[in-house]
């Protein structure tokens, strides 16, 4: 059981230590699974005592919501480079396509951490909270780079984009889970790039 308070590391050492124990129960947690994957293994894993581990964090869940925030900055990390590309894009289609493209493949980058903490966002209000705000930032994002070429009203715009977004994310889960088959990702795929076209062209 943790301690009622934690440290809050200020030295590069005591930095170090924090970050390597959050690294450590991302891997366990990906590897094993939250439930099966205990404090002691984790601080094994991070070089350091158990003891350190509840110096800086209350108890597991507590290193499970940062390991989540590690998992969404790596997330968003891969998301830059195609949002880069989109503000210089003018042909939609195109910019869809590779948003989707973007998209599957950072699922599949990290399919062992998308499916372990998704899962647990269904029990922890604040894992889904994280996701919430992650899905929120990329739409935002969308919206400033659609909205310099749309003459539809922001309101509107930022639910067609929430939708888009959405579309995307069902693609990427079927397909990661097996239920599109590899064969058929591609005609899928322009089924979604189709419907999000003809939902953002729409006035």
């Amino acid at each position: 059981m943790g301690n009622n308070e934690v440290r809050i590391p200020k030295q590069k050492r005591s930095i170090e230590k924090k970050e390597a124990i959050i690294k450590a129960s991302y891997t366990l947690f990906c590897e094993r699974g939250y439930y099966k994957t205990n404090t002691a293994e984790i601080a094994k894993m991070a070089g350091v005592s158990t003891g350190i581990v509840y110096s800086y964090f209350q108890d597991k869940k507590d290193i499970l919501i940062e390991a989540v925030r590690l998992y969404i900055s790596r997330l968003n990390e891969q998301f830059q480079p195609i949002l880069v590309f989109l503000n210089h894009e003018r042909d939609l289609t195109l910019a869809i396509n590779k948003f989707i493209d973007a998209a599957i493949s950072s699922h599949q980058m990290n399919r062992d951490a998308h499916n372990e903490f998704l899962a647990l966002a269904l029990l922890n209000a604040d894992i889904q909270t994280l996701f919430n705000e992650f899905e929120e930032e990329i739409v935002s994002s969308l919206f400033k780079i659609i909205k310099k070429s749309s003459s539809t009203t922001d309101e509107l715009l930022l639910e067609k984009i929430r939708i888009s977004y959405g579309i995307v994310e069902n693609l990427c889960h079927s397909y990661i889970s097996s239920k599109i088959e590899k064969d058929e990702l591609e005609r899928t795929k322009n089924i979604c790039i189709s419907l999000i076209v003809g939902l953002l062209q729409t006035c």
